[in-house]
């Protein structure tokens, strides 16, 4: 189904908002201000924004230290970080540290497989600061065919490996969690309905979390995508990236305020 126009007023009102980061926060590889301003706005609205990316534990660490959010979900689900009002980290795992560690040395593997076997395959930058997964750059500082990427995560499927091909990257990792259950994972620890929250993306990677939410956005930059989907989105904004997620806070903060002057 074909997703309509981002409302003015978003029809749902949710205490949770799940976004993807890589071109849905931001925009060219880069933050807007609109759009941190954007997340600042959403706290003060008592919305809570939680990233969900396939992005390193060293990105995530980051993001949880200076960005206004308290939670954060990494490397596609494998885990999620709180923060508390004394600013001290809880760290919780989708697998084992023994199985952890396991995987992690068939990855290894694996991407020195991948890295020797197609001319097109290079980690991505922030590989080093990765947990548990292995990722190729198809789109950041690198420029690959989408068709080449798919060849790569054919290969790596072959492995008995997860894989998603996201709009920059070829995330791969092996257990049996995902983006989606990692999110029903944090909602359920917090006591917080699914139908409380909703979910923004971007690309094929984001699937799980259309598909596990029944109000969700695409940005812009997602139409070339659609087809690629088994679950787009219900509604698509105007903007592409962060300035996508801007139209969608708007959304939501306008129909609080509506709400309050009725």
């Amino acid at each position: 189904m074909k997703p309509q126009p981002l409302p003015k007023i978003f029809p749902h009102k949710p205490r949770i908002v799940f976004t993807d980061v890589d071109d849905t926060l931001t925009w060219k590889g880069r933050l807007p201000l609109e759009t941190f301003t954007a997340l600042v706005k959403l706290q003060q609205s008592g919305i809570k924004v939680i990233p969900v990316t396939g992005a390193s534990a060293g990105w995530c660490d980051c993001m949880i230290r200076t960005w206004p959010i308290e939670s954060i979900i990494g490397e596609n689900g494998a885990y999620f970080v709180d923060c508390n009002s004394e600013d001290r980290f809880t760290y919780h795992y989708a697998v084992e540290e023994s199985e952890r560690r396991a995987s992690w040395q068939r990855l290894l593997q694996l991407k020195e497989e991948v890295v020797n076997k197609f001319a097109n395959a290079h980690s991505t930058a922030d590989q080093p600061f990765r947990l548990t997964n292995i990722a190729f750059d198809i789109n950041q500082d690198r420029k690959v065919e989408r068709s080449d990427a798919f060849e790569i995560a054919k290969y790596c499927e072959a492995s008995g490996m997860n894989v998603k091909v996201s709009s920059t990257h070829i995330n791969v990792w092996c257990g049996e969690y995902n983006k989606a259950s990692m999110a029903n994972e944090w909602l359920a620890q917090h006591a917080i309905e699914s139908s409380e929250a909703m979910f923004i993306g971007d690309s094929p990677n984001d699937d799980s979390m259309f598909s596990n939410f029944a109000h969700t956005v695409g940005v812009a930059n997602i139409q070339p995508f659609i087809a690629e989907l088994d679950s787009p989105p219900d509604y698509m904004t105007h903007h592409p990236g962060g300035y996508g997620f801007v139209e969608m806070a708007a959304s939501l903060i306008e129909g609080r305020h509506t709400d309050r002057s009725s």
